[in-house]
């Protein structure tokens, strides 16, 4: 079985289709951006196959005049090329590594025809589309960085300040750097050990290359409150001479002229000591070249350019880099000429090619519109990719890269199912097989196992017409291996729990007809997960009872010890592959004997930590009381049962220096009615007059305020919003529930000349970038569990 959807638009570009680590599909139209998620639950039926995607437009056109100012013609000299009454089409889109946005999630970029680059991101619910922004535009950081000194390099096309600026600003292509290796080999799931860098490239119509690093206050760990870019390094291109006309006098001059680089692509890392390599390719109009990109502590440096001759991609097509890293050392690259495909072994020390070995296109005259690699198989990588309008009538869509070369394989799942529905739409419109597809770019699933393809159906042999409500695009999701459990794997390195889930679904849906077998189905899955997805744990990380010291002067890396300590213990990580399962595959099944072991690992490891992090704050220490409750309340359990122990790693004692540590309360009190709260359950609260709450999920803390809440997107977990988090920690109060009702029924205040007070926090000035916010509990507890401490998925709202 295949997912279908159709969308209301028509692909405006090639490559048009983008899948994110976290399993949402983007696509560029004409007038929007299409954001499809998938939706949780199951389905069997052709029409549930049919909503099986939830559908979400950005309006990546629309610029407000503050972030798009209205723009004078430029000169005949520096050939306007219409951004200043360009409609702004979406052009390329790109997603961010895991970690940008907001709950670590990833950010996307899109470029449009008005060659301004954004990127885009939500700052609640991924599916709600009133919370995605444009958060940032990449051309500012450009603009600021060329307003000065850089303005005194040369460039080949213009001279007068202005338009040369002009020229620096325009952003012609764009690739984000891979996600940084940590220092360890790690495979996680939902979550990583380090957060690095995210850096892009950019090329402008100066013919410059420039590497820019973007920070957002998720990736500054709340340091800065505003997203930003800052330019790393830059470099110029030096042309041919051939390409180089100092007067320009017609439109084949212009065409000719060597302006801005037309592709770029960022190899995957490598290491090398202390420092990661990586190879950033970009082609001139002559020529493919590529600088060794060089990484550590911050600071990006760029080695000498070397060219690769005798490539021309300008009209023909992207370059792919594989992700598989051959000797710690060699990358793959694949690019396409007008008439063969190329690929290149090179090596990440220095850039150099190793081996070289082509493929002819049979003849194809259009442009390469998607490329995808296929890397499941461990023996030979296998090459997918479609052109425009001909992939249907030419024989080769796949190639398998061997030592012997490259050598074409049978049609693909993808292609014949783009076939299929071109039969069907002949049949219903009777056509009599005068039927045509144009593919619009394709894209491989988070996990390597699944390939989606976008294409529209045309009629061959009349003129097509209709409103433009009738028009229609499909994306086709197919698998790229037979669907038998035998076959079931997962990929090493760190992957996203909505990438799993998405894949069992599939699995579950076509190789499991008894419900009977699902069990069984779940416990094999269980086992390759606890395989795969084992993380490298110290000596301490591994035993709950350790008492080894934290080291507190460093932030960062006390969260990344307390992560391993509770985040990655390895009991907690075979619970909640455990109700990762059974959520997907069994949803009825109960999983609070899971939650619960959990939930006391987690308070344990919290415990441990120094009293000077535990105390830091009010809010903290209330924290360190509701975990100190509810490990004591476990316990209780524990010897209530006469058969034995919850887990052989529950029964663990209470320091007695924990237990003697101040508590700012032993229990909550009611917003409502200032009873008090006491610590009877996990998940729900009730004060003693019969005020009902939720419990968050980390803190333990009853949750009676609104708007103060982020849920688990898969098992819908409550927890504190990290706004809350750190306004606590900065002393500023929640309104209670009875406080909003109050200023809801107050009336409002009409008067013109009435009072209006803005309040600030003290020592806190406006202007500041960054602030600085202490180590506390309550900051180390939330930042080590960016994703569900239960089942590993990605907060919401």
């Amino acid at each position: 079985m295949s997912d279908v959807t159709e969308l209301k638009c028509w692909p405006c570009c090639i490559d048009s289709i983008t899948w994110s680590p976290e399993g949402i599909i983007a696509l560029a139209s004409d007038d929007r951006v299409e954001l499809l998620f998938p939706n949780t639950e199951s389905h069997s039926t052709e029409e549930d196959v049919a909503s099986a995607w939830q559908h979400v437009a950005l309006q990546v056109p629309w610029f407000t005049k503050e972030e798009l100012p209205i723009k004078d013609p430029a000169p005949l000299k520096t050939y306007s090329i219409g951004e200043e009454i360009s409609p702004s089409i979406p052009t390329s889109l790109g997603w961010s590594p895991p970690g940008l946005a907001k709950h670590r999630r990833c950010a996307l970029a899109a470029l449009t025809s008005s060659l301004v680059l954004s990127v885009w991101a939500s700052n609640g619910k991924p599916q709600d589309e009133t919370s995605w922004e444009r958060q940032l535009i990449i051309n500012d950081a450009l603009l600021e960085r060329f307003s000065g000194n850089a303005m005194q390099e040369e460039s080949h096309i213009e001279s007068e300040p202005g338009e040369k600026l002009r020229l620096r600003t325009r952003i012609r292509a764009f690739a984000w750097a891979p996600a940084l290796p940590g220092p360890q080999v790690s495979n996680i799931v939902g979550t990583q050990l380090f957060w690095g860098q995210h850096i892009i490239a950019v090329s402008n119509e100066d013919n410059q290359v420039v590497v820019l690093v973007v920070e957002s206050p998720t990736s500054t760990l709340g340091a800065e409150e505003d997203w930003s870019a800052e330019v790393l390094n830059h470099f110029s291109v030096t042309p041919d001479s051939e390409c180089v006309f100092s007067n320009p006098s017609c439109f084949d001059d212009f065409m000719q002229q060597q302006r801005h680089i037309s592709h770029l692509a960022w190899s995957p890392w490598t290491v090398h000591g202390d420092w990661y390599h990586a190879v950033l390719v970009y082609a001139t109009n002559e020529d493919v070249r590529a600088r060794v990109v060089t990484y550590a502590h911050d600071t990006v440096g760029l080695g000498d350019e070397v060219i690769y001759p005798d490539i021309e991609i300008r009209h023909a097509g992207p370059m792919k880099w594989s992700q598989r890293v051959h000797d710690g050392d060699k990358v793959t690259l694949a690019l396409f000429t007008r008439s063969e495909v190329i690929c290149l072994r090179i090596s990440a020390s220095d850039a150099t090619i190793l081996n070289r070995t082509t493929h002819h296109l049979d003849g194809r005259w259009d442009e390469i519109s998607g490329v995808v690699w296929d890397q499941m198989s461990n023996i030979s990588p296998r090459l997918h990719f479609c052109s425009l309008s001909s992939t249907m009538n030419c024989p080769t869509a796949v190639l398998k890269l061997s030592e012997n070369g490259l050598s074409a394989l049978p049609s693909p799942n993808w292609r014949e199912h783009i076939n299929d529905t071109q039969i069907l739409f002949s049949a219903r419109h009777e056509l009599k097989g005068n039927a045509k597809s144009k593919v619009w770019g394709l894209s491989a699933a988070p996990l390597g196992d699944f390939i989606a393809a976008i294409h529209t159906l045309h009629p061959s042999n009349m003129i097509e017409y209709g409103p433009p409500s009738d028009r229609r695009s499909i994306v086709a999701i197919n698998n790229l291996m037979s669907y038998n459990q035998a076959s079931l794997k997962f990929p090493d390195g760190n992957v996203t729990t909505e990438a799993i889930i998405f894949t069992l679904r599939k699995w579950l849906e076509n190789t499991v007809e008894d419900a009977d077998h699902i069990p069984e189905f779940a416990e094999r899955v269980i086992n390759k997960l606890a395989q795969t997805y084992a993380p490298l744990q110290t000596p301490a990380s591994s035993n709950g009872n350790s008492t080894t010291s934290y080291a507190i002067a460093d932030h960062s890396q006390l969260v990344v010890q307390f992560k391993q300590r509770a985040f990655l213990d390895p009991h907690t990580l075979k619970d909640r592959y455990n109700i990762l399962v059974s959520q997907t595959c069994m949803p009825t099944q109960s999983n609070d004997l899971a939650k619960t072991l959990i939930a006391f690992r987690l308070a344990t490891a919290a415990q441990r930590l120094p009293l000077a992090v535990t105390q830091a704050t009010p809010f903290s220490s209330e924290i360190a009381s509701h975990h100190r409750q509810l490990v004591t309340l476990i316990q209780t359990l524990i010897d209530e049962d006469a058969e034995g122990e919850l887990d052989n790693s529950a029964s663990i004692a209470i320091d007695p220096q924990l237990q003697t540590a101040t508590a700012i309360t032993d229990t909550d009190t009611c917003d409502f009615c200032e009873a008090a709260i006491p610590f009877t359950d996990l998940k729900t609260a009730a004060c003693t007059n019969g005020h009902q709450f939720l419990r968050c999920g980390l803190s333990f803390l009853a949750i009676q305020a609104p708007r103060i809440t982020k849920y688990c997107g898969i098992c819908s977990t409550p927890f504190l919003s990290d706004e809350f988090v750190v306004a606590q920690e900065e002393g500023i109060r929640a309104p209670s529930r009875r406080e909003v009702t109050e200023m809801k029924d107050r009336p409002r205040i009409e008067d013109e000349d009435a009072e209006i007070v803005e309040i600030q926090h003290d020592g806190e000035a406006d202007d500041e970038d960054k602030r600085e916010l202490p180590v506390t509990l309550a900051r180390v507890l939330f930042l080590a569990c960016d994703a569900c401490i239960y089942c590993g998925g990605k907060f919401a709202g």
